[in-house]
């Protein structure tokens, strides 16, 4: 399969049509739960994960594609609140190794990926496949929502 940019890649950078965007400020949604409102980001929990804890921080003032967009205050609170939600996801969760992974490659909205790895997770020791963190199941609504709390909770000391 022979793979390239998409036809209207301009326009995503631009934020036109922009889902994470559009997504901001709602809430939960049928891809997360969400877990705390801090300065600059927002912090969900993927529903559907194999991996638990796996949090997504999103920046949420406005469009923003790359974090060499940021300033230099801007970005100091971003990785701040990031590593904030490692600390969170490590003291809730026990993970024995937290990836962070700042993509944007489909949708090119700032955001992390921290992904807690564990002993017995899909690829020990090594990089994972995007196919073996996601779950086709969701995480059951009550678990979630607890798993939340703790995060919030954490969050908000």
């Amino acid at each position: 399969m022979e793979r390239g940019w998409p036809e209207d890649w301009d326009e995503r950078m631009a934020g036109r049509g922009c889902p994470i965007c559009g997504a901001l400020g709602k809430g939960d949604n049928d891809y997360w739960v969400e877990v705390f409102v801090g300065e600059c980001a927002e912090v969900h929990l993927e529903r559907r994960s194999r991996l638990s804890g796996y949090c997504i921080v999103v920046w949420r003032h406005g469009h923003v594609a790359e974090p060499t967009d940021l300033d230099a205050e801007q970005a100091r609170q971003y990785w701040a609140e990031v590593l904030a939600v490692g600390r969170a996801v490590w003291a809730r969760f026990g993970p024995v190794k937290v990836n962070y992974l700042t993509l944007g490659n489909t949708v090119p909205h700032l955001h992390t990926h921290v992904l807690p790895r564990y002993r017995d997770d899909p690829a020990p020791g090594g990089p994972i496949p995007w196919a073996e963190v996601s779950s086709p199941d969701p995480v059951p609504d009550a678990d979630l929502h607890r798993q939340a709390a703790d995060l919030r909770a954490l969050l908000s000391r």
